[in-house]
């Protein structure tokens, strides 16, 4: 963390550059907790001047630099950094985030993950590729896929689909967003009247 502290340094009152004694710094380490090694060497605003009220309030170092990954992560950086400190701390340790965070982090059960670990992928909640959809769910689009396609042949006068090619990107987040706002796939194929085009209207049977 030594490169972003010294970022963080107050200028010096004998030039406009940021100053920092990285010695200083190292030396530190090993007695300041994961996170916090730049500590009160930096400025009255680093979190370091924050700590004493955390850890009073029942934070330990590992559990106040996962409650400050949580809330800020430097883009690029794979653990929390000064300045992800300075920014989740600001709140103080009384802010209802805050408490719950920390009583979640002492239920039982919990492991404390690693300190330094690659972010999860973050992916959209309609996306088609989210790993949090169901199989229930996919089942479901795979429905209202085939009916939404019947509906258009019957609109534009087309020939009843007897093959269904794989679902563009676009319908398939459009599909996602409607089975979300309804309860189930029956009232969303009731709602978005799709019920009445799972088998071919009498005028295409005719022809």
């Amino acid at each position: 963390m030594g490169r972003e502290a010294c970022a963080l340094a107050p200028p010096s009152s004998s030039s406009n550059h940021h100053t920092c004694d990285r010695t200083k710094i190292n030396t530190h380490k090993a007695d300041t907790g994961p996170g916090l090694h730049a500590g009160a060497l930096l400025s009255p605003n680093h979190p370091a001047t924050f700590r004493p009220r955390w850890l009073q309030a029942g934070w330990s170092p590992a559990k106040l630099a996962e409650f400050v990954r949580d809330v800020y992560l430097t883009p690029g950086r794979t653990y929390p950094t000064a300045a992800s400190y300075i920014y989740a701390m600001e709140k103080g340790a009384d802010h209802p985030y805050a408490v719950e965070t920390l009583a979640s982090l002492r239920a039982p059960g919990f492991n404390m993950p690693p300190f330094s670990r690659p972010v999860p992928k973050q992916y959209e909640w309609d996306g088609p590729e989210n790993p949090e959809h169901t199989p229930e769910l996919r089942a479901d689009i795979e429905v209202m896929s085939r009916l939404w396609r019947n509906r258009q042949a019957v609109k534009r006068d087309q020939p009843w689909p007897t093959e269904y090619p794989p679902i563009p990107r676009a319908l398939l987040k459009r599909l996602y967003r409607l089975r979300n706002r309804y309860h189930s796939l029956e009232d969303t194929l009731q709602l978005e009247g799709l019920q009445r085009y799972a088998e071919p209207p009498a005028k295409l049977v005719q022809h």
